[in-house]
């Protein structure tokens, strides 16, 4: 018996993980669940939870009836989705396993198996977010991405070409987040709300892509995390729904990989935070506020030497027409004219088993990249062929002259391992779901003049 037979949680989300991530008939590979159980129909419930059902609604739909923490009303409150960077479902269930009584078992209780996007990237998966829509709709493909506007691949959160190194080089005085992705955010189509994320990110062009329409929050680090949400939802009239980003799991699984310690702490910290708020809140507030906490992808090992390094093979340059987009762990290539068959000969030369090398269009007709209507620019985007290594391999590429990197890359994401595809829906009261009664100690508020909140 495997350590998720064993986990507590509710017994429908075996079978329904199981069915999750099985393979496509056709293409070999498990099909995001954009019919109702994907993250981005989650942003297509909150529209309809929180009243605006017949203005402009996301492209997607709700997701299933049974997902659904309010059978059919209203929130009571507040709904704040958490997304943790990197948190599998996988990853979710084991650490329930690992530790009795802990946040990962109390949680779990309250969680359902959903998908991420394809690819299975941040950037990917928070625009799929922010927008209620699939990849294929709003055109954000890939962490890197050929835009035919600008005739270059370009690193989507650098909002610049690949191999230039000063960052937001295409964010110019006519720069708007439509020239990236063609659905708008939910908040520039009118849900009103608060984005609570890193600093750093402010203003940045993927923050504007993510947020149009939103007020920003930024916070520094987790204590102070932890107090900007004290406030916001202290308000007199706090905003219907607040997006919270976190991304230390992420950062730290990049680094020492997928370690089975890391989600163990990182899980441990982020209740030790909600359990702050809820403690600090006006009284009844935690009890009306109501958390989604889920992931954008989980994480799986990666070894540097099963990496194909497509800028040393000459065999493959010499058949495509720009460097392969996408991913590193689901590689776009884009044929020179004349050339596709010369290149699919050649990358399934190098298909290590349980590889897989996929025609383009039969993957968009397939599902990968969510249902019509699609980006004007999909097929352009998307280039001709689409490569998947099994864990730990990967495709790199690397500009002539770029530095390479201090550390090596130990975790990775982008593919459809049910480690990376799967992430957890855990739905409740802020008070039940941060493990502790809420008190009536208030903090302080911020002098005036103080706050960061600004309108994007």
């Amino acid at each position: 018996m495997s350590p998720v037979d064993r986990t507590p949680f509710d017994p429908r989300a075996l079978g329904e993980a199981k069915a999750l991530a099985a393979p496509h008939r056709r293409l070999g590979v498990p099909v995001p669940a954009f019919a109702g159980r994907s993250i981005a129909n989650l942003t297509a419930s909150l529209w309809q939870w929180l009243g605006r059902p017949e203005v402009d609604p996301p492209p997607l739909p709700p997701l299933e009836r049974g997902l659904d923490p309010f059978r059919g009303g209203r929130p009571p409150g507040t709904v704040v989705v958490l997304l943790v960077d990197a948190l599998g479902w996988s990853a979710l269930a084991d650490s329930a396993t690992r530790f009795p009584g802990g946040p990962a078992e109390r949680w779990i209780r309250r969680a359902r198996p959903i998908t991420s996007v394809f690819p299975t990237t941040t950037t990917i998966a928070l625009t799929s977010l922010s927008t209620g829509s699939a990849p294929g709709q709003h055109g954000v493909v890939g962490h890197r991405v050929y835009l035919p506007r600008f005739g270059t691949v370009v690193e989507v959160l650098r909002m610049s070409p690949l191999g230039v190194g000063a960052p937001e080089t295409l964010v110019g005085p006519d720069w708007s987040p439509s020239i990236i992705s063609a659905v708008p955010s939910v908040f520039r189509r009118g849900l009103s709300g608060v984005a609570l994320s890193r600093g750093r990110f402010e203003g940045s062009g993927f923050t504007r892509l993510l947020y149009d329409g939103a007020t920003f929050v930024g916070y520094s680090a987790g204590s102070d995390f932890a107090i900007s949400l004290v406030e916001i939802l202290s308000r007199p009239e706090p905003p219907p729904l607040v997006f919270a980003y976190a991304d230390d799991l992420d950062l730290a699984q990049h680094e020492r990989g997928p370690l089975p310690e890391l989600v163990d702490l990182e899980l441990e910290r982020v209740s030790v935070l909600l359990s702050f708020v809820a403690s600090h809140l006006p009284r009844g507030v935690a009890e009306r506020t109501t958390m989604f906490v889920t992931g954008d992808h989980g994480q799986v090992p990666m070894d540097n030497d099963r990496q194909l390094a497509v800028d040393r093979e000459p065999s493959i340059l010499e058949h495509i027409a720009r460097p392969p987009a996408g991913d590193r762990r689901a590689a776009h290539f884009a044929a020179r004219p004349g050339h596709l068959t010369a290149l699919k000969e050649v990358l399934n030369a190098r298909l290590p088993p349980g590889g897989r090398l996929l025609e383009v269009p039969n993957s968009v007709e397939a599902g990968l990249y969510g249902p019509p209507p699609f980006h004007p620019e999909l097929a352009e985007r998307l280039g001709d062929l689409l490569l998947l290594l099994p864990s730990p391999g990967g495709v790199g590429y690397s500009v002539p002259g770029a530095r390479p990197r201090a550390h090596p890359m130990r975790g990775a994401h982008g593919g459809l391992e049910p480690a990376e595809l799967l992430v957890p829906l855990i739905s409740g009261p802020l008070a039940e779901l941060a493990g502790s009664s809420p008190a009536t100690a208030h903090l302080p508020r911020r002098p005036a003049g103080r706050g960061r909140s600004r309108k994007r």
